[in-house]
């Protein structure tokens, strides 16, 4: 038999759970401008900054579904185009998500796996950092956890009501990301995991009623994204192989190493298991493990068949999933109000030290970058650089450039450019690397001047 487990009064949780969440608030919200933005959130700016039809279509072109564009452009439309604008939306949905992941696995597991589950996502320096980016993976992390939320409701009286209600959380998830669609799959594969060990049919025919109400809505835009990865499978991404040990550092990421203790825990918590029985939890494990483990392999899968697009932060939406896994884990020693307070401490000891340990690195700072250019630049002049995939942050931080770009830098491409302008070079890499770019240019143009910049230097 399993001992009850002490659980905090209903007044204390709630006091714990507002100061888990005013701590999420405080380290998403001030940090929202403090970094550029970078490569792929300047590419936010371009499909958001326009008409709606207009983000429709631009995002059409590109690898994912339109849901965190259409927030972006909302926020854009009531706020203007700042940078902390553009990831505001994934802000509130950072704050939001650990509200809904507190609800989620207290229902699962008690309020004391719930507050853990809470605290570690709150202060989760990985999910930190994808709540203050001007992309899609805050909102994908947030609408998993909305969409188990809804599959737990569903699976403890399979109503229709609540089939329908299913059906519906399942479409802001699929409209994420991809991986939104792989963690639909993980989440609905657990539930008819659990359906099946309870031989309920009827519940059975309801779910997959409101997982046909999830692929109906996707059909318009699943049609576009599989043109895009004929495209992809054709000319390659940019993603690496999935060996061992890349596989092992996306997930030491997204997790900052918690899977490895969960690991070595996993014999002594079989253990407990075995002594003490199954506690409360264990009737929802399928759908957790589903959730967390399904989505990694069915990438791991399409990389090793397709084109390897298996990446760390396409993996934010089963990182709720892990972290009740882990709360459960932490907890399962535990029986008395002492012993739960000590797991609490432990386990907020391991949250901080996500928060400061979070395999995460600073982007470049193209304000000053962009302020050398600005500084330097004069009508008519071109500009080349020597990562042109960031060219679309020219179109934020340099509005009103001159139309003439140089995709590379050579000495056909120097000889094409009108003579009477100028070729300011960006330089992003190390100054030896830049100089022996410049070189064999001497012939073609002289140098008239350099500048440094942060992590580069511009060349005139």
């Amino acid at each position: 038999m399993n001992p009850a487990r002490y659980e905090p009064p209903l007044s204390v949780s709630r006091a714990l759970l507002a100061a888990i969440i005013l701590c999420a608030v405080l380290l998403r919200f001030p940090g929202l401008d403090e970094q550029s933005l970078w490569r792929d959130e300047a590419a936010t700016w371009l499909q958001v900054n326009g008409s709606l039809a207009e983000v429709i279509s631009r995002t059409a072109t590109d690898n994912y579904p339109p849901l965190y564009n259409l927030l972006a452009w909302i926020s854009v439309q009531l706020f203007g185009g700042a940078e902390w604008v553009l990831r505001l939306p994934s802000a509130l949905l950072g704050v939001l998500n650990v509200a809904l992941l507190y609800g989620l696995a207290s229902r699962i597991g008690g309020r004391g796996a719930g507050l853990l589950a809470a605290g570690l996502l709150a202060l989760s320096g990985y999910h930190v950092w994808y709540s203050q980016e001007a992309r899609m993976y805050a909102l994908l992390a947030c609408a998993a956890t909305a969409h188990a939320w809804a599959m737990l409701h569903f699976l403890d009286r399979p109503r229709a009501g609540r089939a329908l209600l299913l059906g519906l959380s399942g479409i802001p998830l699929i409209y994420a990301h991809p991986y939104g669609a792989l963690t639909w799959v993980g989440i609905g594969f657990g539930a008819l995991w659990t359906i099946v060990l309870r031989r309920d049919w009827a519940g059975l025919l309801r779910l997959v009623l409101a997982e046909l109400l999830v692929v109906l809505s996707f059909v318009p835009w699943g049609l576009i994204l599989i043109g895009r990865a004929q495209s992809i499978a054709k000319e390659g991404f940019w993603i690496g192989e999935p060996t061992p040990a890349f596989i092992v550092l996306q997930w030491r990421k997204v997790t900052t190493s918690l899977y490895v203790l969960l690991l070595l825990a996993t014999p002594f918590l079989i253990f407990l298991r075995r002594k003490h029985g199954p506690g409360p939890a264990s009737g929802w494990l399928p759908l957790l493990l589903c959730w967390t483990l399904l989505p990694s392999i069915l990438g791991i899968i399409a990389s090793l068949l397709i084109e390897p697009v298996f990446f760390d932060r396409y993996l934010l939406g089963s990182l709720p999933g892990f972290l009740i896994l882990f709360a459960l884990a932490v907890l399962t020693p535990a029986r008395t109000k002492r012993g739960v307070a000590l797991a609490g401490a432990f386990g907020l000891a391991i949250a901080v030290a996500t928060l400061f340990f979070a395999d995460t690195n600073p982007r470049a700072d193209w304000r000053a970058i962009s302020a050398g250019i600005r500084a330097t630049i004069e009508p008519g002049d071109c500009l080349a650089m020597s990562s042109p995939i960031d060219a679309s942050l020219l179109d934020y931080y340099v509005p009103g450039r001159s139309d003439c770009f140089l995709p590379y830098l050579n000495a056909t491409s120097v000889a094409a450019a009108p003579p009477s302008a100028r070729i300011i070079y960006i330089a992003m890499k190390p100054e030896s690397e830049a100089q022996a770019a410049v070189a064999p240019l001497a012939g073609v143009r002289s140098l008239l001047t350099s500048a440094a910049v942060p992590n580069g230097a511009l060349y005139v």
